[in-house]
Order: C-alpha cells, then sequence, then structure tokens
C-alpha cells in the first residue's frame, strides 16, 4: 500500500446525473447532495489511509455544464445562461460549488505528514479545450456536439443515444465528448497528461511515482 499511488475517483459525478436527468429538484434534492457526496469520499480517504496507503490523488468533477447531453437537456433561450463557450453557467457553477467543497475537505483531513493527499483538477483541463477547441486539435464546430448519439444540436437527444443505429462521426479524435456523458480518447489523453506532468495537480502525479 505503501509503494503504490491511488485515483480516488472521480466521485460524484453519476452521483448527481442520476437526479438531474430525473428531473429531481435542484434545490431541494441535487444541491443537498453535495456534503454528503463528499463526506463519503472523506471516509474512503481515511479507510485508504488506514489500510497504509501514502499517496492519494482525488479528482474534481468535470464542467457538467459543457457536456452534450447537459446542453441538450437544458437547452435555454436566454443566452445569459450560457458562457462564451457555449456551456450552461448554472450548471457548471454547481460543478465548481462541489469542486471547492472538495478541496475544502482535502484541505482540513487529518493525516500523517508521510501522506501526501492531493486535489486532481478534471475541470479547468476540460473547461480550456473547450474554450479553446483548435487549439487542442479538435474542430470548433465540435467542441460542444457528442460524436456518438442521435443527432439534434448537440447529437444526444436521450441518455442512452450511443448505439448501433447512431449519428457517428467521422473522426472521433476531432470532438470532446464521445457519447454525450463520456469524453474521447483525444480528451482523456490531454487530462492524463495535465495529471501527470502537474499541469493542474500539485504535486505532479510523475513526481510521485518515481518514473
Amino acid at each position: 500500500m505503501k509503494n503504490s499511488m491511488f485515483l480516488m475517483g472521480e466521485i460524484g459525478g453519476n452521483d448527481y446525473n442520476h437526479p438531474f436527468f430525473q428531473n429531481r429538484s435542484f434545490t431541494t434534492v441535487i444541491k443537498p447532495l453535495v456534503p454528503k457526496v463528499i463526506g463519503k469520499i472523506e471516509h474512503a480517504i481515511k479507510e485508504l489511509i488506514g489500510l497504509g496507503a501514502k499517496t492519494i490523488f482525488v479528482p474534481g468533477i468535470t464542467p457538467l455544464g459543457c457536456t452534450p447531453r447537459y446542453l441538450a437537456m437544458f437547452q435555454s433561450n436566454n443566452s445569459a445562461d450560457y458562457d462564451a463557450a457555449g456551456c450552461i453557467r448554472w450548471i457548471n457553477n454547481f460543478a465548481e460549488h462541489h469542486n471547492r467543497e472538495l478541496k475544502r475537505m482535502l484541505r482540513k483531513i487529518l493525516h500523517d505528514p508521510t501522506v501526501t493527499i492531493a486535489y486532481a483538477d478534471y475541470y479547468e483541463p476540460i473547461l480550456e479545450i473547450t474554450s479553446n477547441p483548435l487549439k487542442y486539435g479538435f474542430s470548433k464546430d465540435g467542441a460542444l456536439v457528442a460524436c456518438c448519439g442521435d443527432g439534434g444540436p448537440y447529437n444526444s437527444g436521450t441518455l442512452f443515444s450511443c448505439n448501433a443505429t447512431s449519428v457517428l462521426c467521422p473522426d472521433p479524435s476531432n470532438r470532446i465528448s464521445w457519447d454525450g456523458l463520456h469524453y474521447t480518447e483525444a480528451t482523456y489523453h490531454i487530462v492524463a497528461r495535465s495529471m501527470l506532468h502537474g499541469t493542474y495537480t500539485s504535486p505532479s502525479i510523475l513526481s510521485k511515482c518515481g518514473c
């Protein structure tokens, strides 16, 4: 355990996805889930430390308001609901709220000085490539459109829209999203590099694994 590196999650995405997609109340159901989710992550970290873990990276959640499924489900005629990249502001604000609470918990959690607990930022690298798709090799038109889906402005009209009869883009490496919820290999490659080299993770994973 002490010579291993642990990636705790990402935890929280599906806990929020399910009530969002069931049209549950944001105020009374979804937002109050945040402290419960953070509490479960804290408990899992403490369990790992108790078992002898010394290096734990804990990712936050992604910018949900930039994912095609959320964009399709919560479309708005009010331009003020969207940021410059075309993402839904209030949903991304919620994701940022989760990540702030997660980082606050990580700062407070008690542990031995020989244990490293680091926040791994999934939110910022994905928001960065969504805001500047051409810079990272993605098509501008495909930044918010799923590669595999069932048509519509975001190619993600239904929850399980990627199947044998789906509308498939010719080159998944040009798209950020694969199926409206999950990312393409090209996107994960950028996020992984940012974690390995420390762009959005401090310390970097490479600095802790002895690679």
